[in-house]
C-alpha cells in the first residue's frame, strides 16, 4: 500500500537553484518537507533554516551525519554536484542531482555506479523534460501530423553579459554545462535514436570569465534525423524557439504558441520528373499543395512535473521519467561537444 507520509528533503546549496527552484517548488506542497539545509554561506543557511524551522549547516557532511531526510538535493556549485550526490547516497540517502551532474563522463558514470552499489535512487533534475512546449513538440513528432520529421531546430537567444560563478571553468561553468543540458536532453528525446554525428562550436564573445557564452550544436541520429541547437548570450534578435521540419508540414513556435501548416499527402497529384528543358525557359509548375493551417498553444500532454515524479517514485513505486542512464548520455554529448569544438584543450 502506498504511503502518504511526506517525503523529507535536505537541500545542499541555497542559491538560485536550491532556493528559487527546489525549495520554492516544495514550499506549499504537503507531500514534501524541507528537513535540513546546508550552504557554506552561514547567514544564508541560518535564514533558510529559520524560515522552515529545520536544522541548518555550513557543510553538507555534517548535515548527512545528522539529518533524517529521505532525499538530498545537490544544488551547490556545478563542480560539486557529483561529489555531494555520491556522499549522500553513500550515507544512505536518495539523491536529487542538479545539472550538470559532472564535467566528465567518468564522473557521471561514478554516480550511476554508487547508486547501484548502495541501492539508493539517483534522480537528475532534468525539469525541462516536463515543460509544456517540449511535450508539445514531442507529441507533434510522434503524431505523424507533419509527416516524417527530419529536423528540429531550437533557439534560446539573447544578449547579456554574465559575471557570476557560472562564467568560471573552475566551477564547471559555461553555457554548455549549465543551460544546454536542458535542451540536449530534449534533443536526444526528439531524435529517438543514438547520436551518430556531432558538430559543435563554442565561443566566448561578450561575458568575462573563461568559459563559452555562445553554443552551436548539431546532432545527427543514426536514423538520419538532425537536431540543430543554438543557445547564445550574444544574439540580440530572437528567432523561433522551435522549428520542426516534416515531410508534410512545418511547426514554428515561440515556446507559447505554435503555428502548424501541413497537408495530406494522399491529396497531392502525382508529380513526374521532367527531364527535358523547360519550354518557356522558366522554373516552376502547376503543382498545388493543399495546405491546412492552425495556431494552437504550445502545450503537450501533461505528465506532471519533476517533483510529482519524485513522489511517484518513492511513494507509489513508479518509474523515473528521466533515468540516470539518459542523464549520462547528456554528459556524453556535452563532453564530445567540448572535444570537437576545439575551444577546450
Amino acid at each position: 500500500m502506498a504511503s502518504s507520509k511526506p517525503i523529507k528533503v535536505a537541500v545542499v546549496g541555497l542559491g538560485r537553484s536550491g532556493y528559487n527552484i527546489h525549495i520554492k517548488r516544495m514550499r506549499d506542497d504537503k507531500r514534501f518537507e524541507v528537513a535540513a539545509v546546508a550552504d557554506w554561506m552561514g547567514d544564508r543557511a541560518r535564514a533558510v533554516g529559520e524560515e522552515f524551522d529545520c536544522p541548518w549547516y555550513e557543510d553538507h557532511k555534517s548535515m548527512l551525519r545528522e539529518t533524517d531526510a529521505d532525499f538530498v538535493v545537490a544544488a551547490s556549485f556545478s563542480d560539486t554536484h557529483a561529489s555531494v550526490s555520491r556522499d549522500a547516497m553513500r550515507a544512505g540517502f536518495h539523491a536529487i542531482c542538479e545539472k550538470p551532474i559532472s564535467d566528465s563522463v567518468r564522473g557521471a558514470q561514478s554516480l550511476l555506479d554508487v547508486a547501484k552499489q548502495t541501492g539508493q535512487k539517483l534522480m537528475v533534475h532534468h525539469n525541462n523534460r516536463y515543460a509544456a512546449d517540449v511535450r508539445h513538440v514531442l507529441d507533434v513528432i510522434k503524431s505523424g501530423r507533419i509527416g516524417k520529421v527530419f529536423e528540429v531546430r531550437m533557439r534560446a537567444l539573447g544578449f547579456s553579459r554574465r559575471n557570476d560563478w557560472q562564467t568560471m571553468a573552475e566551477h564547471d561553468g559555461g553555457v554548455l554545462n549549465n543551460t544546454c543540458p536542458h535542451y540536449v536532453d530534449a534533443g536526444l528525446v526528439f531524435l529517438g535514436s543514438p547520436v551518430a554525428q556531432i558538430f559543435c562550436d563554442l565561443k566566448q564573445m561578450a561575458s568575462p570569465g573563461d568559459v563559452e557564452d555562445h553554443v552551436k550544436v548539431l546532432l545527427k541520429g543514426e536514423n538520419g534525423m538532425v537536431y540543430d541547437m543554438e543557445v547564445s548570450s550574444v544574439c540580440k534578435f530572437p528567432e523561433p524557439k522551435w522549428v520542426v521540419l516534416g515531410s508534410c508540414g512545418t511547426l514554428v513556435s515561440d515556446g507559447k504558441t505554435s503555428t502548424i501548416e501541413w497537408f495530406d499527402p494522399k491529396k497531392l497529384k502525382k508529380l513526374p520528373v521532367v527531364a527535358a528543358p523547360s519550354s518557356d525557359r522558366s522554373y516552376g509548375n502547376d503543382d498545388v499543395i493543399p495546405w491546412k493551417k492552425e495556431e494552437v498553444p504550445s502545450v503537450g500532454p501533461s505528465i506532471g512535473d519533476f517533483y510529482d515524479n519524485v513522489w511517484d517514485v518513492l511513494r507509489n513505486r513508479k518509474k523515473m521519467l528521466v533515468t540516470p542512464e539518459e542523464s549520462l548520455e547528456v554528459v556524453r554529448v556535452t563532453q564530445a561537444c567540448k572535444r570537437l569544438s576545439g575551444y577546450y584543450d
